[in-house]
């Protein structure tokens, strides 16, 4: 089914944020989970994101695989092999260089006297989105975890490293941070005598945060002594590693940690949310000088979450980071909060949002319906209930920097194939629509109304709009579905 609404995006770069604006997409065959992690890939190669949520649904553990039409419409697949877990971490990648993507899966394989039995499942991909467990791996079973890949050795193979809560006996836990490497065929080995210090409650992120062009790690949790840390570990550029001493890091848990560039200086900057050694819940913004040094950015707007989940995207196509925010704050409110950044790492948060506030939660952005902006799927425990909501990303606008213009706004009508039109304070306004070989397929002048709305019957496809007013004119780029 085509889509009925458009997206708007400025003719030009030089451009500025004034609205944006997400819808829930109701109907969805996603159930609702806590204690949850989601993953977007293109699994069967198609060219469009499908996911994979894991979690707990009712008093169920699932891990269910869910195939994109391209539009947006999703429908589970039936019969895959992936064992249901919860307070869990998935991460893709093609471990054995056959160009599709692989998946691990750890978690609390099933709820056995509200104790999670650990387990760690890897998954291998035909092409076509069929997988097959790998057995005799030698990774650790664990839960309450976290997980990434990356090339840690620079030997173009995708390397893992895995914390968590592992059992040691029967009734008996304890934490790991234990990194494995791979030989270019999907075969892992433990990585012994690593200064990581093992932790479960966890979030762990890979960045090259001293731009010497290899992966190192930022690994926060909890330890066997019940310490929160925060600890910064760099890369030789051989997958050896030497923890930061200093770093400004507060130590936490039951958290997350998410690396961008939110100031555009071109280096690895960082959030991080979670329960500190006092806790304090907090969300915290730290500064990179583009040698791996970090300082404290005071004053942001940010609320501090536990149980949390941290996103960064660019919801508005203003070629900057923007962040979503969830997880439960110090008065134990359940909160989703957008951010919008301004391009400098200063954020403002997006009010009159229509995201359900999660806790113990998972937020994942991805261009589900190929319209060229991010979309976001948000999993949590609500006050309502357990939740996995996906919503559509409709309004992207972008303003040119002629003064005239700059309190215009453009967005579409997400149920009919109208455009809306905020004209602000111009007056004898025209518009005009044409087709990439300059035919014109719309024309109005004589607008004196400030809000304007019509209909474009058109075949999906790139559109210029363009606004005259005053003798000047000003282009944008309609793109319908």
């Amino acid at each position: 089914m085509k889509k009925l609404y458009i997206v708007i995006l400025s003719f030009l770069l030089s451009s500025s944020l004034i609205a944006q604006n997400f819808e829930e997409i109701t109907g969805t065959p996603f159930e609702g989970v806590s204690s949850s992690s989601i993953a977007f890939a293109d699994i069967d190669n198609d060219g469009d994101q499908d996911v994979l949520i894991t979690g707990i649904y009712n008093y169920e553990l699932i891990s269910k695989l869910y195939i994109n039409d391209g539009d947006g419409n999703f429908e589970e697949v039936i019969g895959t092999l992936f064992y249901g877990v919860a307070v869990s971490s998935i991460a893709f990648a093609d471990i054995d260089n056959d160009n599709d993507l692989d998946v691990l899966i750890t978690g609390g394989s099933f709820w056995e006297g509200f104790v999670w039995r650990p387990s760690s499942k890897l998954y291998t991909n035909d092409g076509n989105g069929n997988f097959t467990e790998v057995l005799e791996t030698p990774f650790e079973d664990v839960s309450w975890s976290s997980i990434d890949f990356a090339d840690v050795d620079n030997d173009g193979d995708q390397d893992v490293l895995i914390t968590g809560e592992m059992e040691i006996d029967r009734w008996v836990y304890g934490p790991i941070a234990i990194l494995y490497t791979n030989d270019g065929n999907g075969n892992f080995e433990e990585v012994f005598e690593t200064p990581f210090e093992d932790v479960y409650l966890s979030s762990i992120a890979f960045a090259d945060i001293d731009n010497d062009n290899d992966q190192d790690v930022l690994i926060t949790g909890k330890t066997d002594s019940n310490t929160r840390i925060a600890k910064l570990y760099t890369n030789d550029g051989y997958g050896i590693f030497t923890e930061v001493l200093n770093t400004p890091f507060e130590g936490i848990s039951f958290g997350s940690i998410a690396f961008t560039d939110v100031d555009s200086d071109g280096d690895q900057d960082v959030l991080i949310t979670g329960k500190n050694n006092s806790n304090d819940k907090i969300s915290k913004l730290y500064t990179n000088d583009g040698n791996g040094n970090y300082i404290e950015v005071l004053g942001t707007t940010f609320e501090g979450v536990s149980g949390s989940s941290i996103a960064f995207a660019d919801i508005d196509n203003d070629n900057d980071q923007d962040v979503l925010i969830t997880g439960e704050n110090n008065s134990e409110q359940k909160i989703s909060k957008l951010y919008a950044n301004d391009g400098n790492g200063i954020f403002t948060e997006v009010i009159n949002t229509p995201f359900e506030g999660v806790y113990i939660s998972f937020i994942a952005f991805a261009d589900i319906d190929n319209d060229n902006d991010q979309d976001v799927l948000i999993t949590g425990q609500s006050e309502s209930g357990r939740i996995s909501k996906l919503y559509q990303n409709m309004t992207i606008v972008g303003i040119n920097e002629n003064a005239l213009f700059r309190s215009v706004s453009i967005f579409p009508n997400p149920n009919k194939r109208l455009i809306n039109i905020d004209l602000g304070s111009l007056s004898d306004v025209s518009i005009k629509v044409l087709n990439v070989s300059g035919q014109m397929i719309y024309y109005k002048e004589n607008i004196y109304t400030p809000k304007y709305q019509f209909e474009l019957d058109a075949a999906p496809g790139i559109y210029i709009l363009e606004l005259s007013a005053e003798g000047e004119k000003q282009q944008f780029k309609l793109i319908k579905n």
